[in-house]
């Protein structure tokens, strides 16, 4: 079996190569030389098997995911992904595992225009932690302190799968075969939104954002709380993921479980963002170009009073809307 280093050189050195890269893979530490004229945007990401992943998921999908999520975290402030690390903890020196991991990771990598320039291997339980660095213009980074009352609140794909994902494979609900397939495909496979919300940034002047990881009111919640203000869901124009809308209309999932998923499911690592309402038809034009779907979900009100909550609470600063009533909220998910 080969060793650590053998690993590294033979299945992830060689991908170091981009712009600013002084020294890559092979040292103790990279060396960058970031542009003179960016901020740069870090951000860190774990995912820990039985925590965040089932035993025995393709490692195709974890290599591709891992990445995913940092790309999200970027992608929510407007950042053009450009270096990332990597950190493993493997059970065992698996080459044709870490060669599938390879090959979903850099499948993404190569479309994301993002290159690895260093990490560390080690043996224990299978953990994946991926820091990445991005770019971004000053003075246009995407912040959960910049809606204003008055914005549109939208959100890009479909919500859902993941939630439905795990209640699946946790055995609460039971999928066909062919649609439990494509819920963990999708769940997984995600698309990467950083150059639709750096020309969100750019061109309509969007200074509001956040990805969904841990669910449409729980991060929602991160808007209100820091940007003081108070924003209204429209429930019935959430857009289901293609995989949750399907097990809805076959009759696996019910009405109240597809709306349990598309609010508080998390991991869909979309994008939600503010937007004021003289640049709809920007946005529109930029959608169709990147072909990103975006929905319309609901608005920013008002400022925030003093004593209303995030979620879950009298006098709410989250406000789900469904036809004419208000429906009650909980709060999003925590690891804690």
């Amino acid at each position: 079996m080969a060793g650590e280093f053998e690993l590294i050189q033979r299945i992830f050195s060689g991908h170091d190569k981009a712009p600013g890269v002084s020294l890559g893979i092979g040292d103790d530490c990279a060396l960058i030389r970031p542009s003179a004229a960016g901020e740069l945007a870090l951000t860190t990401d774990t995912m820990v098997e039985g925590r965040h992943f089932f035993k025995g998921t393709p490692p195709y999908y974890l290599g591709w995911r891992a990445l995913a999520v940092n790309l999200s975290d970027l992608a929510a402030m407007g950042a053009c992904p450009r270096y990332f690390l990597l950190s493993l903890t493997l059970p065992s020196g698996d080459q044709a595992w870490l060669e599938e991991f390879a090959r979903g990771l850099f499948d993404l990598s190569s479309q994301a225009g993002i290159a690895l320039v260093g990490g560390n291997m080690s043996k224990g339980e299978l953990a994946i932690t991926i820091t990445a660095i991005g770019e971004v213009i000053p003075g246009q980074a995407l912040l959960r302190s910049g809606a204003q009352p008055g914005d549109d609140l939208y959100v890009t794909g479909g919500l859902g799968c993941s939630g439905l994902h795990v209640q699946s494979g946790l055995g609460e609900i039971k999928l066909s075969p062919e649609l439990e397939a494509r819920a963990c495909h999708d769940s997984f496979i995600l698309p990467c939104r950083t150059e639709f919300a750096a020309r969100l940034a750019a061109e309509c002047g969007c200074r509001c954002a956040i990805d969904l990881s841990d669910g449409l009111v729980g991060d929602l919640g991160h808007i209100v709380e820091h940007s003081k203000v108070v924003a209204s869901v429209w429930v019935d124009k959430l857009p289901l993921s293609p995989v949750l809308a399907e097990a809805l209309s076959s009759g696996q999932v019910t009405e109240e479980q597809s709306l349990e998923h598309a609010l508080y499911g998390g991991c869909d690592y979309e994008l939600l963002f503010c937007l004021t309402p003289d640049r709809r038809a920007q946005l529109q034009d930029l959608a169709a170009g990147l072909k990103v779907p975006v929905s319309r979900i609901g608005r920013i009100e008002s400022p925030r009073s003093r004593a209303a909550g995030t979620a879950g609470k009298e006098g709410s600063a989250i406000r789900l809307l469904q036809d004419d009533r208000e429906l009650a909220i909980k709060p999003g998910f925590e690891h804690f």
